[in-house]
């Protein structure tokens, strides 16, 4: 993501120089062999890339800190980069997640981190990285509690193919962008359970645990003092779209859903799983706040080897009647 980020940023005509981490061997070799991005598939885009020793003067001048590093990666990365980085510089956050041992949101952790969280924009829709950068028409919302800070971030992404919205709610922005990739394991699991029911497809349980999905989102963005109207929105209902479509979560679900264990579905990803960890997060967020989100429970009881697929996808739909909009 954070190529394919600096790719349309460059193409807004923005000046990018786009940071390797210490992670990121294999991208740095391929880039210096001129071969095609390993993960997306793509050119590298025609920017300089800086390795993890040589951030310095780049930071230094940088007026947004791009961040899209895996959630486990951005209290290390911040870390690295702040000391480095123009005091009045404004962080984009496109990681999307919670911590698991503090449930800090990856913005949140950003702002502890700088000591500012007027200075952070998180940045988050419906946006598959090979899409991007492959000038896809792609939209994103992006949130803070500056309007200063969101609207300069907004800016520098826009393009004729890429638009971008603001918010002040980053609450319900985060929350969408976190609980959809759990949501949308649910949504692969049951995709992948086609053949047990002697069906092409699940099209009927992949609809209900969208449409219920959503509800989730909505419950916990509200306890969370963020606002439902936002899980409608580019961060919920457009994000949980495309990642149910084409994302790494909903695959990572089919693959469990055909019989792998998780541990073998992530072996043969070769990738982050984002929801695989925000699972257990969604679960102490939902025990903390006292919500009722069966997907979500469902979902972290097959993580947690407690139930099958098709236990965990039943069990949801077991409960007593109730009403449908009750968020």
């Amino acid at each position: 993501m954070g190529t394919a980020l600096a790719v349309q940023l460059h193409r807004a005509g923005q000046d990018v120089v786009l940071l390797a981490t210490d992670h990121d061997g294999a991208f740095v070799e391929a880039h210096r062999a001129g071969e095609m991005h390993p993960a997306i598939g793509t050119p590298f885009p025609p920017i300089d890339l800086r390795q993890h020793d040589d951030w310095d003067d780049a930071l230094g001048k940088a007026e947004v800190v791009v961040l899209a590093v895996s959630t486990a990666g951005v209290e290390h990365t911040v870390r690295d980069a702040a000391p480095l980085t123009n005091p009045d510089a404004v962080w984009a956050v496109a990681t999307k997640g919670w911590e698991e041992a503090t449930l800090r949101p990856a913005g949140r952790l950003v702002a502890d981190a700088i000591g500012d969280p007027k200075r952070v924009v998180v940045v988050v829709g419906p946006s598959l990285a090979a899409e991007i950068a492959n000038a896809v028409p792609t939209a994103v919302v992006c949130a803070s509690e500056d309007h200063l800070a969101v609207r300069k971030v907004a800016t520098l992404f826009a393009s004729p193919v890429f638009r971008t919205y603001v918010t002040d709610d980053v609450v319900g922005v985060e929350v969408g962008a976190a609980l959809k990739n759990v949501i949308a394991i649910a949504v692969g699991m049951a995709d992948g359970l086609g053949d047990q029911f002697g069906v092409g497809a699940m099209t009927n349980t992949t609809a209900f645990l969208f449409s219920r999905g959503l509800v989730e989102i909505a419950r916990l963005a509200r306890a969370m003092r963020g606002r439902i109207e936002t899980v409608l929105g580019l961060a919920g209902a457009g994000d949980l779209f495309v990642t149910c479509l084409g994302g790494r979560n909903a695959r990572f679900g089919r693959l469990v859903g055909q019989g792998m264990s998780p541990e073998e579905a992530l072996a043969e990803m070769k990738t982050t799983v984002e929801g695989y960890h925000n699972a257990r997060s969604a679960a102490a967020l939902a025990a903390k706040y006292r919500l009722d989100l069966p997907i979500v429970r469902a979902v972290a009881g097959v993580l947690d080897g407690g139930s099958t697929p098709r236990e965990a996808i039943e069990s949801i739909l077991a409960g007593t009647i109730e009403e449908e909009f009750n968020p």
